[in-house]
Formats: C-alpha cells, sequence, structure tokens
C-alpha cells in the first residue's frame, strides 16, 4: 500500500495546492524573518537545500535575495508550479527544481549552509525514517551551517485540541476532522475541500494526511543524535521566545 504522501501530494495534489497558493503571501515576510534569525546565528547562507519545496514559496523569495536554492520535493504537479513561479520572479538562473525524496538524503554527496523544512513538512514517516532524515539533512549542514525546522508544538496543540475545525482558506470552503492518538504522537488529518459556486458550494475533494507531533525537547534531542551539537528552539521564524502554549516550533540545528 502506498504512503499518504504519495496519495496526498502525487495521485490527487490540488487538493492541497489550494492551500498553498493562498499562504504565498505570507512567503516574503517569513523568508525575511528566516534570514534574520539565521545571520543571528552567524549564517549567511549562499547555498540552500529546500526539502519538502511544494511549490518553492521560500525557494523563490530566496533565490531573489541571491542565494542558490535547490528545491525537492516528491510532487511533479508542485515542482512544475515552483519552476513557473521562478521564471514569473526572473531568479530561474538561481534556483532549481527536482523531484526527490527526503528519505534519500543521506545519498547525496553536495552540502549546504542551510537546509530547511517549513510548515510541518516533517514527522511524515514511523520515528526510525525520521530521525534518519534528520541524519541525512544533518550529512548535507555545512559545517559552518544550519538546518531550520519549522512545525507544530505537540504541546501548544493538545493544550488547545479542537477535533474539527473549519479553517479560512481563501474562497474556498475548508472542512477538517482531526484524530490524535497519544500512544504514537500522530495526529491524523482529514481535509475536504469546497469551492464556492453561485448555488453554494462544489465539493472538490479531500486529502489525508497523518504526520508525527514533536515536543520541543524531543526533537531537540533526535537532532542531537543526528549529529548537531547546538540546537536553538523558538515560537517563530521570527525568533520569538517559545512558551508552553506556543502552537509553532522552529529548530535552529548547528553541527
Amino acid at each position: 500500500m502506498a504512503h499518504w504522501t504519495e496519495a496526498a501530494f502525487r495521485e490527487n495534489p490540488d487538493v492541497f495546492r489550494h492551500h498553498l497558493e493562498a499562504r504565498l503571501s505570507d512567503a516574503t515576510e517569513e523568508t525575511e524573518n528566516l534570514c534574520t534569525l539565521l545571520a543571528d546565528h552567524g549564517v549567511e547562507p549562499t547555498r540552500a537545500l529546500d526539502v519538502a519545496c511544494g511549490i518553492g514559496r521560500h525557494a523563490v523569495e530566496l533565490a531573489d535575495r541571491g542565494v542558490a536554492v535547490r528545491g525537492i520535493d516528491i510532487s511533479e504537479a508542485y515542482l512544475d508550479r515552483a519552476r513557473e513561479r521562478a521564471d514569473e520572479r526572473g531568479v530561474a538562473d538561481d534556483v532549481s527544481f527536482e523531484r526527490a525524496d527526503m528519505r534519500d538524503l543521506a545519498e547525496r554527496e553536495e552540502t549546504y549552509d542551510l537546509v530547511y523544512n517549513l510548515w510541518t513538512s516533517f514527522g511524515y514517516y514511523d520515528d526510525a525514517t525520521n530521525r534518519s532524515v534528520l541524519r541525512g539533512m544533518a550529512e548535507r549542514t555545512d559545517d559552518d551551517g544550519a538546518l531550520v525546522l519549522e512545525l507544530v508544538n505537540r504541546e501548544g496543540v493538545l493544550a488547545d485540541f479542537r477535533p474539527a475545525g473549519v479553517p479560512e482558506d481563501g474562497d474556498e470552503l475548508v472542512v477538517e476532522s482531526v484524530d490524535y492518538d497519544p500512544a504514537t504522537a500522530r495526529m491524523e488529518t482529514t481535509r475536504r475541500v469546497f469551492s464556492e459556486t453561485e448555488d453554494g458550494y462544489d465539493y472538490e475533494g479531500e486529502m489525508v494526511y497523518d504526520v508525527r507531533l514533536y515536543a520541543p525537547v524531543e526533537l531537540a534531542a533526535d537532532c542531537r543524535a543526528a549529529g548537531f551539537s547546538d540546537v536553538s528552539l523558538y515560537a517563530g521564524l521570527n525568533g520569538a521566545a517559545l512558551e508552553r502554549e506556543s502552537t509553532r516550533l522552529v529548530v535552529v540545528a548547528e553541527p
């Protein structure tokens, strides 16, 4: 049976692609915050690896700032859109996009002064595989570079856990149902999308994603076990202090 990522991002990519497109307007500020946070750690990247780059929201922004970016993703549809966006912004010579699996990072040879994985694109697999992905990220990170992870904070999410919701998503209606398993620390979300019409809404489709949630201390320990020596934790790319109720978690891990 194919992994859920194949169904969500390759077989039926348009269900989530609308959500990616809706977040494009946030990419400039997020990238500025990322660069400022890295500068605080003494890292000014010239070469970056965007792991699970999607439609290239941050890769294009970094390329526009003079960073040579390699974006990898398993979704051909998202990569095609990323290339289109790079052409539109005039940075096609500074960013490249490649279909590749994060589970194969250890097989690559090149290194980067920035490796990043944003917007809860980590934790897709079983614990052993997730740890292997982290080791691959560590091997791809230059000695004077950094890895940046941005994902949900398990402690903050569970403190205000909601099993269902209707999040705003542009001009679409999205209905989400969520199930959390404390035995595995995995959260399965079913996302159903409806497009607005003159007569109401038409059902566009659904996707199911199943992600391992991490407590900050747990992910920090896994980063150290993967080969990083210094691990800093924040509540966002803006460098906000991590608190108990923070719903986002940013990790800056340095060799």
